[in-house]
């Protein structure tokens, strides 16, 4: 009687185990999955500084002109350039633009010209069009007349324009070369 009612109770056992998944008995702690993938890491691309960012490449400066005045409206791209122009006919080696940074609601450029403060451009962009300011500069310290010390950003606009539009200088630059045959 005893083997029998082990039987009994062995085929009963088998019977409701029968229909249990034995997956279902392990806890999950113990499931194996595999280990996610590795994300690449994003490519760093270095970008020279110097370069005016893309967005103000055709940002419109909106500084006021005088009604007299011969300067053309133009881009934050545009001055740069003219500002390169006045540069290279200085026979300097270097951009004018040294270094720019996102600064709240505009740009900051850090220039190579060692009497100009950083330059700031306050910008706003209505629609697909950007639009900039540039404001007051301050020539430095080493100015102590404060009405000749600080600059309007239109007068800078008209100065650099009129500097960068032709270049007065008839002889070519003299080459590192040159230079170094003089010394």
């Amino acid at each position: 009687m005893n083997r029998m009612r082990a039987l009994f109770l062995l085929l009963t056992a088998s019977v409701v185990l029968s229909g249990c998944n034995p997956s279902d008995l392990k806890p999950d702690f113990l499931t194996r999955s595999a280990p996610p993938t590795p994300t690449p890491a994003p490519e760093i691309v270095n970008v020279d500084p110097s370069l005016t960012p893309r967005e103000l490449l055709t940002a419109r400066l909106i500084n006021p002109r005088d009604a007299k005045s011969t300067t053309p409206g133009m881009t934050v791209g545009k001055l740069i350039e003219f500002a390169d122009r006045y540069l290279a006919c200085d026979c300097s080696n270097n951009r004018f633009s040294k270094v720019w940074h996102k600064r709240g609601s505009g740009y900051e450029l850090t220039t190579n010209a060692a009497q100009v403060r950083p330059l700031q451009f306050v910008c706003t962009s209505a629609t697909d069009a950007v639009e900039c300011y540039l404001a007051e500069i301050d020539r430095g310290a080493q100015i102590s007349t404060l009405s000749e010390r600080f600059m309007s950003g239109t007068s800078f606009i008209s100065f650099i324009y009129a500097q960068g539009l032709s270049c007065p200088r008839a002889e070519p630059c003299p080459t590192q070369a040159a230079e170094a045959a003089v010394k």
